[in-house]
Formats: C-alpha cells, structure tokens, sequence
C-alpha cells in the first residue's frame, strides 16, 4: 500500500515538474513573440500567454478523456476556472491593487461570464456531446480574433521594454536578441516546452488515476484539487512575476484569457474526444462556484474600476470554499 502510494505520488511530482517547466518555455517564448508584433500587454497576456500557459489544463483533459476518466478531465476543466479567476487573480491582488477599465470590464469580463453560463447550462443536462463541443470551440474563435486585432494604448518601444523586464523577473532562456535569432530559438523553444508538456501531463493523469485507487478517494476529487492546482501553477508563477513587477493589466490578461481557454477549449476537447454522461449532482458544487466566480470577478471590476487588496481577499476566500463545501459534498455532509 505504502509503495503504491510513493509511487501514485512520485509520478503526479514528475507531472508538476514536467508540466510547469513546459508551461514556462511556451510562455517565456510566446511573451517575447508577442512583444515583438507591438500589441499591448493585456493582449499580450489574454491572447499568447493565456492560450498556451493553459496548455496544461487542455492536455491533462485531454488525456484524462482519452483514457477513460472524465471524471478527473470534467474536474480538472472546471476547477482551473476557478483556480485562475478565485485564486491566480485574488492573490495578486492582494500584492499589488490591480487597475481596470471599462473597455476591458464590458468586452473581457463580461464575455467570460457569459460562456462559464453557457459551458454550465450544457453540462447541467447531463451529457456533452460532440456538436456541443464544437459548439465550444467555436465559440472561442470572435474572442481571440477581436483581441488579435485590438490596438491598444502604449507606444511599441515601451511594449518592447516592458517586455525585456518581464523576461528578466522570469528569468527567460534561450533568447538571443535581434529578430531573426529570437525566432529560431523561440520556436525551438516553443517545441521542446510542448513535448515536456505533453510528458508532464501523462505523468500526472497515471498518478492522479493510482493516487484515487490506492485511496480510494473519488476520481473527481482528486480532479477538482490536486490536478486542477497543479495544472495552475503556471498560471499562478507567471502571475506572481508580473505583479512584482506592477504589470497588473498583464495578470489580469493572462487570468481573463486562460479561463476562457480552459472553459471553451478545455471542455469542447472533452466533449470531441470523449463524448459521454456524468453525474449532475457531482458537477452541481464545481459549476456553481464558476459561475459564481466569474460573476464575482466582475462585480469587483465594476466597483471603482480597480481590484482592491480587499476584492483580492474575497476572491482567494472564494476558492478555499469551493474546496471546502466540495469536501462536504461528496462526504454527504448535506442533507
């Protein structure tokens, strides 16, 4: 029992291991690209870093599915929204106030509070099916052309060194500058960090699976907690640099886009790949905390137009009790 347990666990702390240090190379490098086009940062985070530091969340789904464990695909899906929206952004927060604007309230925040709605009322009937999934899919496609083709303020010199800092705070390798050289190693780079992506993910799926037999814990647990943190720890790194550097557009971004990506990508896959019928009770706990996250992000966004170290609190707090009152859920801790 022991050795199988050390083993369960040996395997989900390569998959960290692996998956964070793939996750860091695709974002090292697709943050360099992107500076390099002259948009501004918050599209830089939403639009680049977003879409691939949630590569994690898409492959482990992904592979979950493929192998026959939606539970642990479904959980992982929803809980990263959570994760990114309660606690990526509610702890940077709490480092540093982040500023908003209306622009980015009405057109970002009110888009992912629209599709976590969407995304919940397909699940709720029980089924995701293919079409559904497609439907999802689809749906990503205007947001990430009107973020591609948005301009922003800010002049492309200052873009470019705004860059150069966030590469140094995250201590960024294999770029040597002048153009041409940055794009052969960045797409180098790029390659190496999905293939350990993509190993990472593996691992941690086979440990996650082990760990919930050798505990006889629900598969959905496990999915809900310890590989939807996991999966995150990208998320959370790239936005703990950033906010010490004060790039908070750049976290909010980044927190906005990858939840969106988690919920329309990551949940769109799962329903392509592995079509099938889950337990409405189950999911009931883990849809309504993203719902509610969601719509709670965006209250907070609207009162002032600024994130407070206080809205960060409640944000955090938030995450720690979709935790909690999933624990009591599946213990039938409620009547």
């Amino acid at each position: 029992m022991l050795d199988a347990l050390l083993l369960w666990l040996g395997a989900i702390a390569i998959g960290f291991v692996l998956l964070n240090q793939g996750a860091k190379f695709l974002t090292d490098n697709a943050t360099r690209i992107a500076g390099r086009i002259g948009r501004s940062r918050f599209v830089v985070g939403a639009l680049f870093v977003s879409t691939l530091s949630a590569l994690p969340e898409l492959l482990v789904s992904g592979i979950a599915a493929g192998e026959g464990s939606p539970d642990i695909a479904l959980g992982n899906a929803l809980a990263s929204t959570v994760v990114t929206v309660a606690f990526v952004i509610g702890v940077s927060a709490l480092v540093r106030p982040i500023k908003t604007s209306r622009e980015i309230v009405l057109r970002d925040a009110v888009f992912l509070a629209i599709v976590t709605v969407v995304a919940s009322t397909l699940l709720l009937d029980g089924n995701l099916t293919q079409y559904e999934g497609v439907a999802l899919i689809a749906l990503f496609v205007p947001y990430a052309l009107n973020l591609a083709i948005s301009q922003r303020t800010g002049a492309a010199e200052e873009i470019q060194e705004r860059m150069v800092d966030l590469e140094i705070g995250l201590a960024f390798t294999g770029w040597i500058f002048g153009r041409k050289v940055v794009v052969r190693a960045g797409l180098k780079w790029l390659v190496f960090g999905i293939l350990w992506s993509v190993m990472g993910a593996q691992f941690l799926v086979q440990g996650a699976i082990g760990l919930s037999n050798a505990l006889g814990l629900n598969p959905w647990f496990i999915g809900i907690t310890v590989v939807a943190l996991g999966t995150s720890l990208p998320d959370i790194a790239a936005a703990w640099h950033a906010t010490r550097l004060g790039y908070t557009d750049l976290v909010l971004g980044e927190g906005i886009g990858a939840s969106v990506v988690t919920t329309l990508l990551t949940l769109g896959m799962i329903g392509i790949l592995r079509p099938a019928s889950h337990s409405v009770e189950l999911l009931l706990p883990v849809v309504g905390a993203m719902v509610f996250t969601s719509f709670l992000l965006l209250a907070l966004m609207l009162g002032g137009w600024r994130i407070t170290s206080r809205s960060g609190a409640v944000l955090t707090s938030s995450y720690f009790a979709m935790v909690a009152f999933n624990i009591l859920w599946i213990r039938g801790g409620f009547p």
